[in-house]
C-alpha cells in the first residue's frame, strides 16, 4: 500500500500516574478557524441518572451518538436494544429486542448513525440492521467468505460499511486484525487494513493481554477509515480496497521508563486487588514479558469540523492489568491533542476525568460514564470552537 504524504504536526502528551497532561502549544500561526477550544463543564443532556426508570438502566452501553435532529441514540447491548431520547433527555422509543427477527438481535456489537438512520451490527448474526426514518427496518445479510469472523463492526464507509475481526491470536506476539469492506448489499469488497491487536502471555492458570499491552484504534467518518497503531504517533487512512489517502503524524513527548511504568501499574493493580487476592495478582502481573517500548496515543475520534483528538496514553488509566479500562473507549479524561486533518497543529482540549467520548459533532460531544459500581450514564456536553 503506497502511502500519501506525510503529514506532520506536533501533539500527543505521555502522563504517568495521577499527573494531568501537558496541554499542547498554541497552533503555530495563530487560532485554527473552527478548532475546539472548551467542553462546557455543564451538562446540555443526560441519560441514566434517574433510578427506577427502566429506560435509563443501562447495562453494556455501546458508543451512544447524536442524530442531526438532536435526538441521542443510546445501543444498550445487554438488553439487545437500541434507545432513543429527545433533546431534553426524556425516552422516545426502543428499536429492536432479543431474538433473530427482522430489527432483533442476539449480539448488538456497534450501532451508529447515518443520516436520520440507525444503522446497527449483530455480529452473532452477521448482519447489518437499518432502522429507517419511517418506522420500518431493513435487514442485511454479510455474506461469508474467506475472511474473519466478524466482531468488529466500525461503521459506514461510502455506501457500505467497515467490519473486521481477529484473524490470529497467540501467547507472545500480538493479535492480527483483519478490517474488510462491504457493500450495501452486504458483499465483500476486500480487505482494507490488518491492523496489530493486543499482546497475550500466560502465567499459571491465566492467559490474556500484557499488563501494558499495545492496540489498534479504527475509525470511520463514512467517507475514509482511520486507523493507528497505538505504538506509533502517526494515523492513516483508506476509502477502499488498495487505496491510501495519505497519514497525520505528530511527535510525542518523551515517554517515561518501561520498567518504571509496569511497576506503577502493577502496584496499583494489587492496591486494588481483593487483599487475599493481592499476592496472586502482583505475581501474574510480574510474570508478564516487559515490553520495549509503551503506546503513545490510547485513542482518537474524528471532528467532522476536520480536525482529530488524540488521546495521549497514561498506564495508569489505560493498562490492561487495570482492566483496560473497558477498552475501545477509555474514560479517563485529561487533555487530549487537537490535529487538523491537513496536518497542522491546532492546540489541545480538557477532557473531563470519567468520561469516555465516544462522538463529537460540530456543536456537541457524547460520553459514557462508569460509577465505582459500574452503573451506566450517557451525557452530552456542548463544545466552543473558535
Amino acid at each position: 500500500m503506497k502511502l500519501g504524504a506525510r503529514l506532520c504536526a506536533a501533539g500527543a502528551v505521555i502522563a504517568l500516574g495521577g499527573c494531568a497532561a501537558e496541554p499542547d502549544a498554541g497552533p503555530v500561526g495563530g487560532p485554527v478557524p473552527g478548532a475546539p477550544l472548551e467542553i462546557e463543564a455543564i451538562r446540555a443532556m443526560s441519560v441514566g441518572v434517574l433510578g427506577g426508570d427502566p429506560y435509563q438502566e443501562f447495562d453494556g452501553v455501546v458508543r451512544p451518538f447524536l442524530l442531526p435532529d438532536g435526538r441521542l441514540v443510546v445501543p444498550n447491548s445487554g438488553g439487545y436494544d437500541i434507545r432513543v431520547f429527545n433533546e431534553g433527555g426524556e425516552f422516545l422509543e426502543a428499536l429492536g429486542g432479543r431474538g433473530e427477527g427482522p430489527g432483533e438481535f442476539m449480539y448488538l456489537s456497534a450501532a451508529w448513525p447515518r443520516g436520520d438512520t440507525v444503522e446497527a451490527f449483530d455480529s452473532r448474526l452477521r448482519r447489518v440492521t437499518r432502522f429507517l426514518p419511517d418506522g420500518s427496518t431493513e435487514v442485511v445479510p454479510i455474506a461469508s467468505g474467506e475472511y474473519p469472523d466478524l466482531g468488529l463492526g466500525a461503521g459506514p464507509l461510502g455506501r457500505g460499511w467497515v467490519l473486521g475481526g481477529v484473524v490470529f491470536a497467540g501467547h507472545g506476539q500480538r493479535d492480527r486484525i483483519s478490517v474488510h469492506h462491504f457493500d450495501r448489499n452486504g458483499g465483500h469488497l476486500g480487505e482494507l487494513v490488518s491492523v496489530g491487536g493486543i499482546v497475550r502471555y500466560s502465567a499459571g492458570n491465566f492467559g490474556g493481554p500484557e499488563p501494558l499491552s499495545p492496540r489498534s484504534v479504527v475509525v470511520t467518518d463514512g467517507t475514509y477509515l482511520y486507523f493507528g497503531d497505538t505504538l506509533e504517533s502517526v494515523i492513516r487512512r483508506t476509502s477502499a480496497p488498495g487505496i491510501a489517502d495519505g497519514e497525520i503524524a505528530w511527535e510525542p513527548t518523551e515517554s517515561p521508563a518501561v520498567r518504571d511504568a509496569l511497576d506503577r501499574v502493577i502496584d496499583q493493580a494489587v492496591s486494588e486487588a481483593p487483599a487475599d487476592e493481592a499476592s496472586a495478582t502482583r505475581a501474574r502481573h510480574e510474570a508478564a514479558p516487559v515490553p520495549d517500548e509503551l503506546s503513545v496515543f490510547w485513542d482518537f475520534l474524528v471532528d467532522p469540523e476536520g480536525f482529530v483528538w488524540i488521546q495521549p496514553y497514561d498506564p495508569l488509566a489505560h493498562a490492561f492489568a487495570l482492566g483496560g479500562r473497558y477498552v475501545g473507549g477509555v474514560g479517563s479524561g485529561g487533555a487530549w491533542s487537537v490535529i487538523a486533518l491537513d496536518g497542522q497543529r491546532a492546540g489541545s482540549i480538557a477532557v473531563a476525568d470519567g468520561l469516555e467520548l465516544t462522538q463529537i459533532t460540530p456543536t456537541a460531544v457524547v460520553g459514557i460514564r462508569r460509577d465505582e459500581l459500574g452503573v451506566e450514564s450517557v451525557h452530552v456536553h456542548g463544545i466552543r470552537r473558535n
